[in-house]
């Protein structure tokens, strides 16, 4: 999962927020610097990712798109399940997006001298280009994958992409709606159960 469904799926604890987003960066056991939900968010990033990549539902969306961009295919499906989820937003939640959004950017920004500067430099574009409502569209969808693109140490084409998203649009938005609310489900039994 990107971004978004990471701060989706910390259900409004700050600090497992913050936890999501080191996350991103923090590798091995270097988690065990950091405390309490910090630190649990961490993990919960990892579970996350995890649960997904094993996941049929998503092995069988990845494979839409394997045969052209083979190893990113995974990467593609993580930034276009955050579209359908909010395409599908009022389905798994109550809270508006636009004060999700608001909320989620108003509390990176509060952290962001806090941050190392690896996450500094994502949190710095993120917001600059304001990436949650860039995944409200397939042109924002497409110009998120041609940064991934661009950032990649190895040549790739998958901001071409949207092409192969639009021809199996109906098919990914029901495989993301079976799979999301399995995911919610794991998260919560994580946070429970840490």
């Amino acid at each position: 999962m990107n971004y978004l469904a990471h701060q989706f799926l910390s259900f409004q604890n700050a600090d497992l927020q913050l936890g999501n987003l080191y996350g991103e960066i923090v590798r091995g056991k270097d988690f065990e610097n950091f405390t309490g939900d910090l630190r649990k968010g961490i993990l919960l990033h990892r579970s996350i990712d995890t649960f997904t990549d094993a996941h049929e539902i998503v092995k069988k969306s990845s494979k839409k798109f394997h045969d052209k961009y083979g190893k990113y295919a995974p990467i593609i499906v993580d930034v276009v399940y955050d579209y359908y989820l909010i395409k599908n937003w009022h389905r798994f939640t109550d809270l508006d997006f636009e004060e999700f959004t608001e909320n989620a950017y108003q509390l990176f920004r509060m952290h962001f001298d806090e941050f190392p500067p690896k996450l500094q430099y994502i949190m710095k574009h993120l917001l600059d280009y304001d990436w949650f409502h860039n995944y409200q569209s397939l042109e924002g969808i497409g110009k998120t994958l041609n940064g991934i693109s661009q950032r990649s140490k190895f040549q790739n084409n998958i901001g071409s992409s949207v092409k192969e998203i639009e021809e199996n649009y109906e098919e990914l938005d029901q495989e993301f709606q079976a799979f999301f609310p399995e995911l919610i489900q794991h998260c919560q039994n994580f946070i429970s159960n840490s």
